[in-house]
């Protein structure tokens, strides 16, 4: 895996693109030491690693640990919230589950305080994917979306 990644990162910065990969409990590589190694080893200045709140409350990853990530592995961070014990399968919970910043049970604030100690200083994405959610008007939605994700940070 690390010689792959590492060759994805080579063709990639021909092109000027950074790659991302996103931890997540259903992947080969679903540790944040293994993940680690994977991008370390590669070696490559245009590669590093996704962190999906929800991935790494699933994965129970502590937040101790994510604030322990060199700044310059965290290419992007994404922000939802979700229960900490679903009644259904992992897939399901995944795909119709999630929920907007601040409705679950995830510690949210606790989640970007993380991230910002390890050094993390780019962007935020909103990665909410919700049977129920989808049901909604867009513009309800984004307005909605918008604010609870806002909340998580301000202290």
């Amino acid at each position: 895996m690390i010689e792959a990644f590492a060759a994805l990162c080579a063709d990639a910065a021909e092109h000027g693109i950074t790659i991302g990969f996103e931890l997540m409990p259903f992947a080969m590589i679903d540790t944040l030491v293994d993940a680690l190694t994977m991008v370390e080893g590669a070696g490559a200045k245009n590669g590093g690693i996704i962190l999906d709140a929800w991935h790494v409350v699933k994965l129970g990853i502590s937040y101790k640990e994510v604030a322990r990530i060199p700044a310059r592995y965290l290419i992007s961070v994404e922000l939802n919230d979700g229960t900490l014990k679903a009644p259904w399968d992992l897939h399901e919970d995944t795909i119709n589950h999630r929920r907007l910043c601040g409705e679950g049970e995830f510690d949210v604030k606790g989640f970007i305080a993380s991230v910002r100690k390890a050094g993390y200083t780019g962007p935020f994405g909103i990665e909410v994917l919700s049977e129920e959610l989808r049901r909604k008007p867009l513009e309800e939605l984004t307005t909605r979306a918008f604010s609870t994700t806002m909340a998580q940070f301000r202290a």
